[in-house]
């Protein structure tokens, strides 16, 4: 026979935080019991909703023990009184009954209202700088339209709130009150409401101190939204902390008023900065199926000097699409709608049957006016490509404009309206040192709409080179257009679609896709939400890269189910091309933001 023996070691600590526990437990255990064991309940008869729910509120919570009861009950009427009188009826006619039998003791309060106070007359004034203050006048005239309405203690005391702090953020720092009174004529249901407010003089914006940081007061000057002298509103003070902490310069930033240092109705301004951190980096890993897996360095410094220049690096790693890209960013007139940019990259990508390098170069003077992004720039690229073991080369100089527009409401990650569309062309000429004459232009599209469990996206691409002529041989790959994978036509490979040629090569003549000079491609997809966090998504995709006079478009349809991640949603996705004659099939496999 065996047997086992348990032993157990139990510390005197240890008994103590046991002993405790369960006192705890035993504790809640009572509370709990004592919640559900009702004492008292109230009924309230003949008030409307309103009224019911101030009764309630001014009655408190019913008692927890029976030593409470009474005194709860002998208030009741009295309470209940006084939130009638709190809504207006100063003649209501309340009872209150208590049914001892019941269990729990059941007091039930009856209400007749009685005809409501109304207020007969609305007596309101500002002086001092007020009485020239349009916009003060208008927010006091706005008051004294509720003459004739149902009287309320609470918004009486809302209105004398609301002015003095209209004042004090618009700049009227010394207001007062002269006079306030609510006079009430119970027998004839009238009130009168009478409010003297003094504003006093109107103070103006003093001088703006900036402590904690060696930016350039230049460029803070350029940042801040306030005008030296115009008059002082708290909502100006929140408009510069805003402006500065969008700057990215700063990780924390404090406005304050200095109003212990008052001189000639100048308010100074404190303005507390910590720089942001010299330098921030990003490391990340993810798959796309056109590309692959991918990692991506990235490297930024948000401010390298005391004016405010920028940079960020980033390298990214995979096998058809790697590159690295250097951004150096000066901030114009105003720092933050308009910069002015240098950018450096060195790129490879494979575009049909070429796979190319190039290394391109740009200044760039971006702004944004009216929620438009504008770009004017001139790119320099210099590209070089391989066609079965044939070398070509090609540079070009383009300058160009940019002009897009994003609109969207509802969560990043998920949202529920939206609408993306830029436009680009550029254009450039042997006279200015390039390969060829080119004029470009470029479009895309996307539009999303959810209503209730459905969403409706919508995307559309188009594009066209004029050349002078009908090849395409001359012309770099990254400006031919191609179809094809993940953002474009699912069911088909990266890039794999567009115009094609005959080729000799050691096999034979062979047929490689080359690109074309027009593009035309549109998505149509219907998405159902399965909970908040999935969805699934039926969709076609429709078009192709092409020449003048030969479009051939291609038809895809595919499924897919999408996650909501928190960085934005990820998509698996199943499509068929149904336009071939061997139909392709491809797994889409990507995430990130849709707008």
């Amino acid at each position: 026979m065996s047997i086992f023996v348990l032993h157990f070691r139990l510390s005197i600590p240890f008994l103590h935080a046991l002993l405790a526990a369960l006192f705890s437990i035993s504790t809640l255990l009572v509370s709990v019991h004592s919640r559900a064991d009702e004492l008292l309940s109230v009924e309230i008869q003949g008030a409307s909703e309103s009224q019911q729910q101030n009764i309630i509120a001014h009655l408190g919570t019913p008692p927890q023990a029976p030593g409470q009861i009474n005194s709860y009950i002998a208030k009741a009427r009295e309470r209940a009184i006084t939130a009638m009188v709190a809504l207006g009826y100063n003649n209501a006619d309340i009872s209150a009954e208590v049914l001892r039998e019941q269990s729990p003791i059941q007091l039930v309060i009856k209400v007749k209202a009685g005809p409501p106070t109304h207020i007969s007359v609305m007596d309101i004034h500002a002086s001092g700088d007020a009485e020239h203050d349009p916009k003060f006048q208008s927010f006091i005239d706005e008051i004294n339209t509720h003459q004739g309405a149902v009287l309320n203690h609470g918004q009486y005391e809302s209105w004398k709130s609301q002015i003095q702090n209209y004042a004090r953020s618009n700049g009227y720092l010394a207001g007062k009150w002269q006079h306030h009174e609510l006079l009430i004529d119970a027998a004839r249901q009238q009130a009168e409401v009478h409010l003297r407010y003094d504003a006093g003089l109107r103070h103006r914006l003093g001088e703006v101190q900036y402590l904690g940081s060696d930016v350039a007061p230049e460029l803070l000057a350029r940042l801040s939204p306030l005008t030296p002298g115009e008059y002082y509103q708290s909502s100006h003070l929140s408009a510069l902390e805003s402006s500065l902490r969008r700057s990215g310069y700063f990780a924390d930033v404090l406005v304050t008023p200095n109003l212990d240092h008052i001189e000639q109705q100048q308010v100074p301004v404190k303005v507390a900065l910590r720089d942001a951190p010299s330098h921030s980096f990003k490391v990340g890993l993810g798959y796309v199926t056109d590309t692959g897996t991918r990692a991506q360095f990235n490297w930024r410094t948000p401010r390298i000097n005391r004016w405010g220049h920028s940079q960020e690096t980033t390298v990214r790693y995979s096998a058809v699409n790697p590159y690295v890209n250097f951004l150096y960013q000066i901030p114009g007139e105003d720092p933050l709608t308009q910069t002015y940019q240098l950018m450096l990259g060195l790129e490879q990508n494979d575009y049909g049957d070429l796979s190319s390098t190039l290394r391109h170069a740009a200044v760039i003077s971006q702004s944004t006016k009216h929620k438009w992004v504008w770009a004017a720039q001139t790119r320099w690229l210099d590209e070089s490509w391989r066609l079965d073991g044939l070398d070509f080369q090609a540079s070009y100089l383009l300058p160009g404009l940019t002009l897009s527009r994003t609109k969207r409401h509802g969560p990043i990650r998920d949202p529920e309206e939206g609408f993306m569309q830029t436009y680009q062309v550029e254009a450039t000429d042997k006279a200015l040192g390039s390969d060829g004459r080119l004029v470009r232009f470029t479009g895309f599209w996307k539009w999303l709409s959810r209503f209730g469990d459905h969403r409706l996206v919508l995307k559309g691409q188009a594009g066209v080179n004029i050349t002078g002529i009908d090849s395409v041989e001359d012309l770099a790959p990254s400006l031919r257009f191609f179809a094809g994978g993940d953002q474009s036509i699912r069911g088909f490979d990266y890039n794999s679609l567009g115009p094609t040629a005959e080729v000799q090569t050691s096999e034979g003549l062979q047929t490689k896709v080359v690109g074309g000079k027009m593009l035309a491609v549109g998505s149509v997809e219907y998405q159902y939400y399965l909970s908040p966090d999935w969805r699934m998504a039926i969709f076609t995709d429709a078009g192709n890269a092409f020449n003048r006079h030969h479009f051939k478009p291609v038809q895809s349809v595919g499924t897919g189910l999408h996650w909501l991640s928190p960085v934005g949603a990820v998509r698996i996705e199943l499509a068929y091309g149904i336009s071939e004659d061997n139909p392709p099939w491809r797994i889409h496999i990507s995430m990130g933001a849709e707008l």
